[in-house]
């Protein structure tokens, strides 16, 4: 007899707003490196709460701007300002 396969899959559910994240761990999550990170915050597409890297706690929200704004980059084949600008009028017309 053939037993069925089991997926076992962990989620944290993260509550909206809350800070949930330290630097390195963003930065796994997102799979980059901490310059592209830093990168994304000198464009202003995250806004990490800290005054440094080492303080920096970031949001769900920042994971899911950083992540839309690395996709944009990447098939879109533009800079890291125009996919900044691309994120933050995606979410007025989401709003």
């Amino acid at each position: 007899m053939v037993s069925p396969l089991t997926t076992v899959i962990e989620a944290e559910l993260l509550e909206e707003g809350a800070f949930c994240f330290d630097f390195p761990h963003f930065c796994t999550l997102l799979h980059c490196g901490e310059g592209e990170a830093m990168q994304l915050v000198r464009y202003g597409v995250i806004h990490p709460e800290g005054s440094g890297p080492q303080h920096w706690r970031f949001r769900s929200l920042d994971l899911y701007r950083a992540r839309l704004s690395r996709r944009l980059s990447r098939d879109l084949e533009i800079d890291m300002a125009g996919a900044a600008l691309a994120v933050d009028l995606l979410e007025r017309l989401r709003g």
